[in-house]
């Protein structure tokens, strides 16, 4: 039997206006808006997604 995956759910919701100018870059990577905002508030917190979509700290980060 295969193990399912974790869908993310979000325990704090936040709507933020962006430049469209972000939407267009984030299209052309094709990352999506939520995915990009999501990383960039890990980064800042010194954590990072994992293969499994948990957040870990980053390589080098202190604990």
């Amino acid at each position: 039997m295969s193990k399912s995956k974790v869908k993310f759910q979000p325990s704090n919701i936040l709507l933020v206006e962006v430049p469209h100018q972000f939407i267009a870059l984030c299209e052309a990577s094709g990352a999506s808006p939520q995915a990009a905002l999501r990383g960039m508030a890990a980064m800042v917190c010194g954590l990072q997604y994992d293969e499994d979509n948990r957040l870990v700290p980053m390589d080098g980060a202190a604990t």
